[in-house]
């Protein structure tokens, strides 16, 4: 039975996580971050506090509204990754979503005219000692975002349609490839952030992370209009 019900969950609190659940936050959807970690962002929170994650003019405006502050070097733009960690997570906090870590989960499956929706997600605590269940949570769309393709691995192995994850890809600094292939990967299921770069083997952006928050800042913008989605569907009453 389903325990809550939320518009979007999103798997993972990285670059890309969080600006999909500010963005949709502010559109005014109830929004739940799950962090597989037990802290906030594997590849975002323990890069350390003298890291530098470089950036670029088309995000700029996103990262001033959020109270991040952008710095130069001889090498370009760039923020600190925990400064970005906490000021999205904050203000995520201030516009009323919520944000759970150290959580294992499943997707839930429901029938649907499409044939297969997700249409939220099953938690468990992630601690070995500790696998029963803590809700099954319902929502009108998932976002995967992790950098291993968290969700996005299970649902495809689960369904058996013969797609196979292909793998982080190579790193290419400053690529957008993941950008433009931040989609539905089946109804009611994006993947983004690096989520993309696991399922398609596209590359990585590194050292810049402009792309992730412009996936993120797209997941949410294809939630918001609908395009290639089910979000306007009431939630299926039957699980799988």
């Amino acid at each position: 039975m389903v325990t809550e019900k939320y518009d979007v969950i999103i798997i993972g609190a990285g670059y890309a996580g969080l600006a999909s659940a500010v963005s949709l936050l502010e559109d005014k959807n109830k929004v739940l971050v799950v962090e597989p970690e037990p802290g906030l962002s594997q590849y975002t929170y323990y890069a350390g506090l003298n890291a530098k994650a470089y950036v670029e003019e088309d995000v700029i405006d996103f990262l001033s509204k959020n109270h991040v502050i952008v710095n130069r070097d001889d090498k370009g733009l760039w923020v600190r990754p925990i400064e970005y960690i906490v000021r999205l997570s904050s203000k995520v906090f201030d516009l009323g979503g919520d944000i759970i870590v150290n959580t294992d989960l499943e997707p839930l499956f429901t029938p649907s005219e499409q044939g297969i929706t997700i249409s939220g997600v099953i938690l468990r605590d992630a601690n070995e000692h500790m696998m029963e269940d803590r809700g099954i949570i319902g929502s009108k769309a998932v976002i995967d975002t992790t950098p291993g393709g968290y969700l996005a691995g299970m649902i495809l192995d689960r369904l058996k349609i013969g797609v196979m994850t292909e793998g982080l890809g190579p790193t290419i600094p400053g690529s957008r490839e993941l950008v433009d292939r931040t989609y539905w990967l089946i109804p009611g299921f994006i993947v983004a952030g690096l989520s993309v770069s696991v399922i398609h083997g596209c590359s990585q952006p590194w050292p810049y992370v402009s792309p992730l928050i412009l996936s993120g800042l797209r997941a949410a913008e294809l939630i918001k209009t609908g395009r290639g989605g089910v979000v306007s569907s009431p939630l299926p009453p039957n699980v799988i």
